[in-house]
């Protein structure tokens, strides 16, 4: 294969074993791409895209800058994360641009997941800026098991380079492997193993005291300080930063 089409199967399959495994194949297909955003390892959108036919699709992005500081499991957390919002969009009710609703949440541990503000046991199960983080024992760790024992990740490519913004993220991320009953220590260890064949290269970023937001929709450009969460006035989105 090339590179192109090894790299988004590997996203398209686990998007569909997901959805046949989680949400009993209720979801429609998607566009599966990539992001740089800052802060985030992937975001959803509803009905981005469109074709000469006027049928429109949903955009799920992944962003690579995190794949070599991040555990396998925390990739296919991402995954799952936007798919509930993919599945909100076309089944439930949801709220305004980029918050994440009580129905979403509920969703969420519908399928192994806890929704957390922190990432972390005890963060809020509601908010603008949501983290998760598996069930222990729930159907999203089953779900996992079952997925890591194909050797999926072995045609993962990754983004070679990382920023300092990235790194400071990371580097405090903590790695607590839970304890599993009649599991295989090396299927464990292999969903909280970071991908990484080398050392990423750093590359420096000028730090600038203000960042670039766009509407999605409106294309409507502001600038502010970094770390923002803006709503659009007009339509309700939510800003997301430009780099």
């Amino acid at each position: 294969m090339t590179p192109t089409i090894e790299f988004y199967s590997l996203f398209q399959f686990i998007y569909d074993y997901f959805n046949k495994d989680l949400f009993n194949n209720e979801l429609p297909n998607c566009m599966i791409v990539i992001t740089r955003k800052t802060y985030t390892m992937g975001y959803y959108s509803n009905e981005r895209w469109v074709n000469k036919d006027k049928k429109k699709t949903d955009e799920l992005a992944m962003n690579p800058l995190y794949f070599s500081n991040r555990n396998f499991i925390e990739v296919l957390q991402t995954m799952a994360h936007e798919m509930c919002h993919v599945w909100q969009f076309h089944f439930g009710n949801t709220s305004r641009g980029g918050y994440h609703n009580k129905e979403w949440g509920n969703k969420m541990e519908s399928i192994g997941l806890m929704p957390s503000n922190t990432g972390k046991v005890g963060g809020k199960k509601t908010g603008q800026q949501m983290m998760d983080y598996p069930i222990q024992n729930g159907v999203f760790f089953k779900s996992c098991f079952k997925l890591i024992e194909n050797d999926i990740f072995e045609t993962l490519w990754y983004d070679r380079t990382f920023k300092e913004k990235v790194e400071n993220i990371t580097s405090n991320h903590e790695n607590v492997i839970p304890e599993f009953n009649n599991v295989d220590d090396k299927i464990v260890d292999l969903l909280y193993t970071p991908f990484q064949v080398e050392t990423p290269i750093f590359e420096s970023t000028q730090d600038s005291s203000k960042s670039k937001y766009q509407c999605p929709n409106c294309r409507t450009n502001i600038w502010g300080k970094r770390n923002l969460s803006i709503i659009c006035g007009l339509c309700d989105s939510e800003y997301y930063n430009v780099e």
